[in-house]
């Protein structure tokens, strides 16, 4: 047993000290020294007093009697018990001594109040997304037809998708959200692009959310969305056409409100820039076509010249196994193709799914998912080079929609159909190498697409995916069939997928 009363002799050398020591302050020092529990098994009797001296005889009190060595002062009133400061550790010392041990260390300095906060590590993530696959029409149709971005666009081999995801929050107050792009595109060139880089706003009060940076427009279902959460191996056409290849996104604000509601209910608001590759319903590139229209420069001159966006959004259980979520969301802005011309596109979403509640990590289920839209596109006055119009300005209504049903009839199996249709308001002007129509233009004229998929999910962190396009088009005379086979490795920490 290590304690104080196995050690009569440091007991008889620390005897003294012990009488100005409360027993509770000496439990607490030796406790501390040995690391020991023996005073909590078998506490310390305090030292039996020494018998008092007998009394002198009365002498004259001096004048000023002074402490000797020997008589310690008395502390002062305010001094805890157990002696100063100074005391205790001479006392934790001597006891440290006669035990045998070494002086304890005193705990180190609190760090300062200005001391860094540690280390904010982020969510990073790495994914994959590959094709290899052939079509019956030609290499510069298939590519045609594969309007998306992301599209498998070769005979051979496509490297749809390289996406680096950096998530993390800043604060209490924000968080940020990056998504950098590489893809070898069909002439076999590896292209970089920031898709996402954004922050987010956390703690705002009456339910709302800001958003500030470069982000996708949140425009239905599919056009906010990644590649890799896509449930076919391509996009849709009228989302190529309208959107372009690589989605509508732009740099801007977003603000989003949830109502106080006893269902969900969310109203979102942004403004973009309404330029670049990115928004070719818009100002898109200078160059650029669009129904026959080369598009100019264009200068932001007000704010007329932004790009603006509104989604009402909303949910319902329509039983404890089947939701109903519903949108409507529509986009105004300029277009180049002439001065004070405008774009504006509408759009209706819809998407069902029944999971029963008794399943297998999300297996079986049914999703139905549709979206419809329209374009409305002013068309400015085409002139010929003698001056002369050769069309008058005029509004273009372009429409398309597709519509899908996926089922996971047992996991991780997945098979899907989708129907795509798209189609423009006829036009058709000039002659020669001015002429145009929408039969001959791949992004106004008639098409529709006929797609089957299967998907298998060895996890979630990877796929294989089979999938079969029909596709009829005026601009080629046959008929087109397209196979491909999707594989997608992802490796990281990753959020999970919108609803």
């Amino acid at each position: 047993m290590s304690s104080i009363e196995s050690r009569p002799g440091a007991r008889r050398r620390v005897s003294r000290r012990l009488r100005r020591a409360s027993l509770h302050t000496l439990l607490s020092v030796a406790g501390a020294v040995t690391g020991a529990t023996a005073f909590a098994q078998e506490p310390v009797a305090p030292p039996a007093p020494e018998a008092p001296p007998a009394p002198a005889p009365e002498a004259p009190a001096p004048e000023a009697p002074a402490a000797s060595a020997a008589t310690p002062a008395a502390p002062p009133a305010d001094t805890p018990p157990g002696g100063s400061p100074s005391e205790r550790q001479a006392l934790e010392a001597e006891i440290a001594a006669a035990l045998g041990q070494d002086s304890p260390a005193p705990a180190p300095p609190p760090p300062p109040a200005s001391a860094p906060s540690p280390l904010r590590l982020l969510d990073l993530s790495f994914d994959l997304v590959g094709a290899a696959g052939g079509s019956s029409a030609s290499e510069s149709d298939m590519r045609r037809l594969q309007g998306g971005g992301h599209d498998p666009k070769n005979r051979g081999f496509t490297v749809q998708n390289v996406e680096l995801t950096f998530a993390g929050v800043v604060d209490p107050y924000l968080r940020g959200d990056a998504n950098i792009v590489l893809l070898i595109d069909e002439t076999g060139e590896t292209v970089v692009e920031l898709e996402e880089a954004y922050l987010t706003t956390l703690d705002l009060p009456l339910n709302l959310q800001l958003e500030a940076g470069q982000f996708f427009t949140e425009f239905g279902r599919l056009n906010p969305t990644h590649p890799h959460t896509w449930d076919f191996v391509d996009q849709p056409v009228v989302n190529s056409r309208f959107f372009g290849p690589d989605g509508l996104r732009n740099p801007g604000l977003q603000l989003s409100w949830l109502a106080p509601l006893p269902f969900f209910a969310e109203l979102t608001l942004s403004a973009q820039d309404a330029h670049g590759e990115t928004a070719p319903s818009f100002r898109g590139e200078p160059g650029e076509t669009l129904g026959g229209r080369t598009l100019g420069e264009s200068e932001v001159r007000g704010l007329d010249d932004l790009l603006y966006m509104a989604r009402l959004e909303t949910s319902f259980d329509l039983a404890e196994d089947l939701t109903l979520v519903g949108g409507l969301s529509s986009l105004f802005g300029p277009n180049a193709s002439a001065d004070e011309a405008r774009t504006s596109i509408y759009g209706v979403d819809l998407y069902a799914k029944w999971r029963p509640l008794s399943n297998n990590q999300g297996w079986p289920f049914l999703a139905w998912q549709t979206e419809l839209m329209l374009r409305r596109y002013d068309a400015g006055q085409v002139l010929a080079e003698s001056g002369g119009a050769v069309a008058s300005p005029t509004t273009l209504d372009d429409y398309g929609l597709y519509s899908q049903l996926t089922w996971g009839f047992a996991r991780p199996w997945v098979a899907g159909v989708r129907y795509d249709r798209a189609w423009g308001e006829d036009a058709a002007f000039g002659t020669g190498d001015a002429a145009y129509d929408t039969e001959s233009d791949p992004l106004r004229d008639s098409r529709q697409r006929y797609s089957a998929v299967l998907s298998y999910y060895p996890s979630e962190f990877s796929k294989l995916r089979l999938q079969y396009n029909y596709d009829r088009a005026q601009f080629i005379s046959d008929a087109a069939h397209s196979a491909f086979l999707q594989f997608e490795i992802l490796f990281g920490a990753h959020g999970a997928h919108k609803f």
